[in-house]
């Protein structure tokens, strides 16, 4: 039995009817490389049963302190059902990528049931028709509640889930399971009551040390009028009022020709190329709409500052950059340049905060407080009222870079899927697995109705940088040689000449001496 966190606690606060707060993932398998033929969902959920030991967090049940006086618990669920969490659908005839992103966007715009441990997976057969794959794949669909687990703890995960090699053996557990019983409610709040005094004294510890440097930093800020982009974002279609209903869709890069670009300028990273891709996206997909505001956008960057060492049950461990990302510039490689100095003066300017210390602000409001202001807030729509405090979120994480199998069956394409929140309807995720690169997107339907043309934007973007970083490319070298020195002739020395000639009069000399010695 586990105590959530005040940070945990605030994604499930944050749960409404048509804001679900759970995370999730959509793999793509191709099951020729497996030893079992054919593939059958008996073997794939034999497969999961095996390795659930590696990952005790999805067997954690989710009980709520009556009348919410303190933040709720994890528990080992002592009527965990595998079965109930995995299950088995297949797409209709022809199987293409257009039926499989209308699929995957109406699972998960399904809420969890939170009265059992909140993830579910879907295996998905019938993937016959789909560009680049062969035919017979089947794909799994996985949506997880964030209070569980965040983005980077989302990669551990599919790593414990997965294996190196196609006839790899896992050991069995030498454990038994242990599992919690469900605590009464009288219990609950016996410890509510007690936990009240220590949060009374880390509510105090929290002001003391953070009041002072937010007033310095706010009285500096006013003095010389500089500001983050936290805040100052302009109204777009992606920042207004969720409804239920999401759309689903992805793109396919090669690592290695986004890592051509970050190498092509000294200091930029693989995170300001992705930038950069995803605001030339936005750029020509709100033109299109004509509907570009004349101010940048701006978006939130949520980074991971788990530690190696952190397992799995560290649950949420992150921290937040709010750049601009410059969409009212129209050149492709100055506004990667743009990017990149915004992406470096945030993390300089410390506008990131880190787990620890965000986990320690949520403590200020009792969970209480908290859970009526969110409800309040969404219920009166009060957030459309303000300016967007950012446009879109852009989250980066890191895959592994070599083949990952699960029940022998190659895992061949991987793509993620986010949180949609009330003026936030704008979700993009970034994966890089085995030499590839997606950027996946979850949006509200009524904001996005055209996920295939904003598909479409995100190439075309990257095509404009791909060509951009050519033309400069092309256009300095052609300036180096410019500006090189003519090679200079090598000079042969006199005296070398000299001595050939002597050389070749001597032969000559010799070749005649015969013939006079003939006549004699």
């Amino acid at each position: 039995m586990e105590q959530l966190s005040a940070l945990d606690t605030a994604f499930i606060n944050l749960e409404m009817g048509t804001t679900p707060m759970h995370i999730g993932c959509l793999a793509i398998y191709d099951p020729s490389t497996s030893e079992t033929q054919p593939v059958r969902f008996k073997n794939i959920l034999n497969f999961f049963k095996s390795r659930l030991h590696k990952t005790p967090a999805l067997r954690n049940r989710y009980v709520r302190v009556p009348a919410g006086l303190d933040y709720p618990y994890w528990i080992a669920d002592p009527d965990f059902d595998l079965e109930f969490h995995i299950r088995h659908i297949a797409l209709p005839t022809p199987g293409d990528w257009r039926q499989l992103c209308i699929q995957m966007a109406r699972i998960h715009s399904r809420p969890l049931d939170m009265n059992r441990p909140p993830w579910e997976m879907y295996i998905i057969e019938g993937l016959d028709h789909i560009d680049g794959l062969p035919k017979g794949c089947y794909a799994m669909v996985v949506k997880i509640h964030h209070a569980l687990i965040d983005g980077q703890g989302g990669a551990m995960l599919l790593a414990a889930m997965h294996d190196l090699s196609p006839n790899a053996t896992n050991p069995e557990p030498q454990q038994p399971w242990i599992v919690d019983r469900i605590p009464t409610s009288i219990e609950l709040l016996a410890r509510a009551s007690i936990n009240s005094y220590s949060n009374i004294w880390k509510r105090g510890k929290v002001v003391a040390k953070y009041s002072l440097p937010l007033l310095k930093g706010t009285l500096r800020k006013a003095v010389t009028g500089k500001s983050c982009s936290f805040g100052n974002a302009p109204k777009t279609r992606f920042n207004k009022k969720v409804t239920p209903h999401r759309v689903f869709e992805a793109v396919s890069f090669d690592l290695n020709d986004i890592k051509h670009i970050s190498k092509s300028i000294n200091g930029l990273k693989v995170n300001d190329v992705v930038v950069a891709i995803v605001s030339g996206a936005l750029r020509r997909y709100l033109s299109q709409k004509g509907e570009l505001p004349e101010t940048s956008m701006n978006a939130m960057v949520p980074v991971s500052v788990r530690n190696k060492k952190e397992s799995l049950n560290s649950y949420n461990q992150i921290s937040f950059l709010f750049p601009s990302i410059y969409t009212d510039i129209a050149d492709p490689l100055e506004r990667l340049h743009a990017i990149h100095i915004a992406n470096g003066r945030a993390k300089n300017n410390h506008e990131a905060m880190g787990s620890m210390e965000l986990m320690e602000v949520t403590q200020l409001l009792p969970n209480t407080v908290s859970n009526l202001a969110v409800r309040t807030i969404s219920k009166y729509n009060l957030l459309s009222h303000i300016n967007p405090i950012v446009n879109t979120v852009i989250t980066n994480v890191a895959g592994p870079q070599i083949p990952l199998y699960q029940a022998g069956s190659k895992m061949v394409r991987f793509y993620g899927t986010g949180i949609c929140m009330d003026s936030i309807g704008l979700f993009h995720i970034i994966f890089s697995y085995n030499g590839n690169l997606t950027i996946s997107l979850t949006c509200c339907r009524d904001m996005m109705p055209d996920p295939g043309f904003y598909a479409r934007c995100l190439k075309e973007s990257f095509n404009d940088l791909l060509k951009a970083i050519e033309k400069n490319t092309t256009s300095v070298q052609k300036e180096a040689e410019k500006a090189a020195p003519p090679p200079e002739k090598p000079i042969t020395p006199k005296r070398t000449v000299t001595v050939r000639k002597r050389a070749v009069n001597a032969s000559k000399t010799t070749a005649k001496a015969p013939s006079k010695a003939a006549k004699a």
